[in-house]
């Protein structure tokens, strides 16, 4: 016969289709627990993580509840290594899974020359080489740039990694999660910005930091300074930023300081529209600094927010989903915009680093 199929094979067809569909579709119970031991394993791997966000968060009952829960669970995390899963994968997108503790070189953060203070390239001495450009690099003895301060920094020193030519120049990612100013007692950037600089000796300092200082100011011993939204806040912010840009051109380094970019959240624009006109005035008045105005450079053609970016006659996506964040595209021209402000503020060569994307 033709391949028409009889009436009794279509109606025993059926049934059989109909077995092998339920067999591929798995039980709800089955479903809730895969969810169930999929949600407990992401906070197993991410417990510690979550720690030290809330470590970093305000002072208050919020806090304490969020660290009463963490705590355990990222003891048994540490205690199982599954942390060490969750810390390569954060590795992997170029972010530091551990911000905590003081800076610690590795062998390649060492200067290549020996420090001197001839002008020739080794240790500077501050006040001498205000009016000096960045020295002309060579691939026996490359410019040496940090990038530091928060997650921002830790995902622009990852992809600086890739503007900056490797033969001409060294990167130094000191960026640290959930860190800023307000908290030394959780991270002193002051205290690691001198390690980083007698370390490094670094010639160009990229800063990027304050989003996790929208809170109310605290000493190194977890005293209160200034509570958040009083009239003492903006006072001793700008005295800590001023403190840190000091220690950053201690001797001789140029400072490229980067604003805070224009965040999706409206409720979070008017603190960060503050700190950056603090950031902008101590750069100002701070020899060897320059500003960056990530918020102007990235924000909407018409004002507010976009997560796109104009570039080379095309729109291309450059934020990350939670609204602050950049994605790859966005971190490289970043990077690249920063390096051309250390051209026109400093004399940086040009050819240091790549012009386009």
């Amino acid at each position: 016969m033709s391949g028409r199929t009889s009436g009794a094979d279509a109606f025993t067809a059926k049934p059989r289709a109909s077995a092998a569909y339920a067999r591929r579709m798995m039980p709800a119970g089955r479903v809730l627990v895969v969810m169930v031991v999929a949600l407990l394993t992401w906070t197993l791997m991410y417990a510690p993580t979550l720690k030290r966000a809330a470590e970093a968060s305000p002072i208050g009952v919020r806090r304490s509840v969020s660290l009463a829960i963490l705590t355990p669970i990222a003891a048994v995390s540490g205690f199982l290594g599954i942390d060490a899963l969750a810390e390569t994968i954060e590795r992997a997108v170029g972010h530091d899974p551990k911000p905590g503790g003081p800076f610690v070189p590795a062998p390649e953060d060492l200067p290549e020359a020996p420090v001197t203070d001839d002008g020739g390239g080794g240790g500077r001495n501050g006040p001498s080489a205000e009016d000096e450009p960045i020295r002309v690099p060579t691939p026996t003895r490359r410019l040496r740039v940090v990038v530091a301060g928060d997650s921002l920094a830790a995902g622009l020193g990852y992809f600086a990694e890739r503007v900056f030519r490797p033969k001409l120049v060294r990167v130094s990612r000191q960026g640290r999660i959930s860190t800023g100013l307000a908290r030394p007692d959780y991270f002193n950037w002051l205290s690691a910005m001198r390690r980083i600089v007698d370390v490094f000796d670094p010639d160009l300092v990229i800063v990027m930091l304050g989003e996790n200082d929208q809170q109310s100011l605290q000493t190194v011993n977890g005293r209160p300074v200034a509570e958040s939204g009083t009239a003492e806040w903006p006072t001793e912010y700008r005295h800590r930023v001023l403190q840190m840009m000091r220690i950053a051109t201690s001797r001789g380094a140029k400072v490229v300081w980067a604003g805070l970019p224009i965040c999706a959240d409206p409720r979070l624009r008017d603190r960060a529209r503050r700190q950056n006109e603090i950031f902008e005035f101590a750069a100002d008045i701070s020899p060897n600094v320059a500003y960056f105005d990530a918020w102007q450079r990235f924000m909407a053609p018409r004002g507010g927010y976009t997560a796109y970016f104009r570039e080379g006659g095309h729109v291309v996506l450059i934020r990350e989903g939670d609204g602050l964040h950049f994605n790859a595209v966005g971190y490289t021209i970043l990077a690249r915009e920063i390096a051309e402000v250390a051209v026109d503020a400093f004399g940086l060569a040009p050819r240091t680093f790549e012009t386009e994307v």
